[in-house]
């Protein structure tokens, strides 16, 4: 495959070098994702006021930080992976979906399974806000582990694309040098 815009192709070299980038910023994004509804889950979390909710919410917060910043010491440049910030990274996604996964049955526990189970309102709606965005930041999180698990599949996906320049005038078919002698 041959890459004919060269701000893309400038993009693609630089991920040729550097295929680290691509898990590094489905990090950022799902970062992201997940702070900016962070006042809907400490919303739900004074709503519902079960034990273990806070501290739940505050793993994931500390965990999605720290992978970036782990991830980021991971790949020195010019130099070996770092294994153990890697393994690191890995047990923080993990810890944050699990923490998430806790955190969604607290939401369900208090709406739905306890005895006098809290009633979502419209004015409450931030309780379905809260309990939509753990299934995503759930799913956003697998995808990230998908992402530096493969990324050694994508490496060599990407070392595939051809991005040399052609420039005319710099091609030379034959040279006849037969009759200098």
């Amino acid at each position: 495959m041959k890459v004919k815009n060269e701000w893309l192709r400038k993009k693609v070299v630089m991920l040729k070098r550097q295929p680290n980038y691509i898990p590094l910023v489905m990090l950022c994004i799902t970062c992201l994702v997940f702070n900016l509804k962070l006042t809907s889950f400490s919303n739900t979390i004074a709503l519902i006021n079960e034990p273990g909710m806070g501290f739940c919410n505050f793993i994931v917060v500390l965990c999605s930080f720290l992978a970036i910043i782990t991830y980021i010491l991971a790949y020195p440049r010019r130099e070996k992976p770092n294994i153990v910030s890697i393994v690191l990274v890995y047990a923080m996604l993990i810890i944050s979906i699990v923490c998430q996964i806790v955190f969604h049955y607290f939401i369900r526990y208090g709406t739905v399974l306890k005895e006098n189970p809290i009633k979502i309102t419209t004015s409450r709606a931030y309780v379905t806000v809260c309990s939509t965005m753990c299934i995503i930041h759930i799913i956003l999180l697998c995808i990230c582990i998908l992402l530096l698990a493969f990324k050694p599949l994508y490496h060599k996906a990407l070392l595939k694309i051809d991005t040399s320049i052609y420039i005319e005038g710099t091609h030379i078919d034959k040279i006849d040098i037969s009759e200098d002698v």
